[in-house]
């Protein structure tokens, strides 16, 4: 098989028998934007990047200021495939709600592992601000809806 065009898009793959119809051309665009990614999909990827990220600073906080090569060479790793991640997640989402998620359930979760299990100091202020992030996050995902 040849390839015509580079990148390759995914438009063959959404015509099921027959021609396209003139109803269908417009999704084909749009998906040809996307790199073939539906905007489930998009959140799947953004899910992992987000988890990817979590373990990554488990494994930063693990290395201990890069004093542990085999944690900090991890954790890098781990960055490296959420970054990735995030990106692909773009093709589906709109960067300022992608971006809002990952960093928010990034931050709240951390920081409710750190007072949970890490002996972090906890405080109603710590709590009301991971409130904060989390409602941001929904207001942001309301908006974009709207």
């Amino acid at each position: 098989m040849r390839l015509t065009s580079f990148p390759p898009t995914p438009l063959p793959l959404l015509v099921h028998a027959g021609a396209a119809s003139a109803d269908d051309r417009p999704m084909q665009q749009l998906m040809a934007l996307r790199g073939g990614m539906t905007t489930s999909e998009g959140w799947l990827v953004l899910a992992a990047a987000t988890c990817f990220e979590l373990v990554s600073t488990y494994f930063m906080n693990a290395a201990e200021g890069f004093s542990k090569p085999v944690e900090a060479v991890i954790a890098c790793v781990f960055y490296a495939a959420s970054f990735l991640g995030f990106n692909y997640s773009l093709r589906a989402l709109e960067i300022s709600i992608a971006y809002a998620v990952w960093s928010a359930v990034v931050m709240a979760t951390l920081a409710f592992l750190g007072m949970a299990f890490l002996g972090e100091s906890k405080s109603m202020l710590k709590v009301g601000g991971i409130a904060s992030i989390v409602l941001g996050t929904v207001c942001l995902n309301l908006a974009s809806a709207a």
